[in-house]
């Protein structure tokens, strides 16, 4: 071999020390950043993921009571089982979030189950017309007929969770109401089938409006009525369009969530005990917030040029017939056990 022939290695190695440093300090960085990547991405894969719709805004009282209960579940299994919260029905309208809770296409939602009394009259138990008309009665009403429901629930591949009551419902219009005849021919916005019932009664003219189209529909002149706590009145400041409140208290309608029985039943246990018991904290939570926004509501909505109206006697009068005769008609409809629940709850009267 020729001395002269000098041959350049063909890795370049560390000429000193301290770069030989810096490169093993650099190996390990790239190491520990690719292992911290790769428990992330595995912890992302075991989170379990569940979607949950709300027709309500995110400011809503409803919608922020989930968002609570989401955080709270988060929070109580480091993440292992995230709900997400979307509000102003997004996801899923109204109407349509019970059924998309049984076909999983959304695991966890929030819906008045009234709306769904065409299913089974017994969902509409709370919304019959001065059966319950205080958080008190309505207390006492939920004590009889919950375990009914999770019966009923659970051969629907639903597994009830909690509820939450709304403020007691009274009766808005766009115009003074001085007779019961006032009322007649009033398109009237209903949300389920027992207000439609009693838009009909009334002589009013019923559509189901989802809270979402509200807006549009009061603007355009669709809505020119409702029953509500007043929440909805005052969320999408419909107070120009119905500046007229009349404190019927004819019932408190109930919010309740619900999850995927298929999903729950998948958790462990442990998981299954500590979110029942985050759901025992919402459920009182929400009952607390419904009692300070029944005054909050009234006193709001008169800042903004509602009037707040007691029913005179004629207008009590009216109401108290057709309650009566709602209730009749939704006892005969409801059968044995309907009838049954019903004699419970009065006797605790």
């Amino acid at each position: 071999m020729d001395n002269n022939d000098k041959r350049k290695p063909l890795t370049p190695f560390p000429t000193n020390r301290k770069e030989e440093t810096n490169s093993m300090v650099h190996t390990l960085s790239k190491t520990a950043a690719i292992t911290a990547l790769t428990l992330a991405v595995n912890g992302l894969a075991h989170a379990e993921v569940w979607d949950l719709p709300s027709p309500q805004p995110a400011d809503n009282y409803i919608t922020e009571n989930v968002s609570w209960f989401a955080d709270q579940v988060r929070e109580a299994t480091d993440g292992e089982l995230d709900i997400r919260v979307h509000p102003s029905g997004t996801l899923f309208p109204g109407d349509q979030i019970k059924r998309a809770v049984q076909r999983n296409q959304a695991q966890i939602g929030v819906h008045v189950l009234s709306a769904h009394q065409n299913e089974n009259i017994l969902y509409g138990i709370d919304s019959v017309p001065f059966l319950a008309n205080s958080f008190e009665e309505s207390a006492q009403l939920w004590k009889v007929t919950k375990s009914a429901l999770d019966e009923l629930m659970a051969e629907q591949n639903l597994q009830l969770l909690y509820h939450i009551p709304w403020p007691p419902q009274g009766i808005f219009f766009d115009r003074e109401i001085e007779s019961p005849e006032d009322a007649e021919g009033l398109k009237f916005r209903a949300y389920n089938t027992a207000t439609a019932r009693f838009a009909e009664l009334m002589g009013m003219t019923p559509t189901l409006i989802e809270e979402a189209e509200l807006s549009q529909a009061a603007a355009t002149g669709m809505v020119q009525s409702l029953i509500s706590s007043g929440d909805p009145v005052y969320n999408h400041q419909l107070w120009d369009y119905l500046p007229q409140f009349y404190d019927a208290k004819a019932w408190l309608v109930l919010s309740h969530i619900f999850v995927n029985k298929a999903r729950w039943e998948a958790l462990d246990e442990e998981t299954r005990q500590e979110v029942l018991a985050i759901a025992k904290e919402a459920e009182q939570r929400g009952e607390e917030q419904a009692k300070e926004l029944t005054d909050i509501l009234k006193s709001r909505l008169s800042d903004k040029g509602v009037s707040i109206n007691q029913p005179d006697e004629e207008l009590q009068a009216e109401f108290k017939r057709i309650g009566e005769k709602m209730q009749e008609e939704w006892l005969e409809r409801a059968g044995p056990k309907g009838q049954q629940l019903v004699e419970e709850y009065r006797a605790m009267q």
